[in-house]
């Protein structure tokens, strides 16, 4: 079975903002967050892993879908149906 984490899922969520064009800046401005937050959590710095909420990445997902290649955004929503077991 496709064991699917979070550090896969940042994997996913900072390519998706790649595609989508947008500055972590942007990102940020848009979702709420500082370009500081997204760095540590495209980074993977534990303390942003941890506390990563599941608001942050549907704002995250909601911003950068629209450009984000759909081979990402299939395997992000495929990434999270078999992390939360649904």
């Amino acid at each position: 079975m496709y064991k699917y984490d979070k550090a896969k899922m940042v994997d996913d969520l900072k390519q998706m903002r790649l595609d989508s064009g947008m500055s972590q800046k942007a990102l940020g401005q848009r979702i709420g967050l500082s370009r500081e937050t997204i760095v540590a959590i495209e980074n993977k710095y534990p303390g942003a892993i941890a506390t990563l909420e599941m608001d942050t990445v549907k704002l995250w997902f909601r911003a950068c879908k629209g450009k984000a290649d759909p081979s990402i955004l299939l395997r992000f929503k495929n990434g999270l149906i078999a992390f939360f077991g649904v």
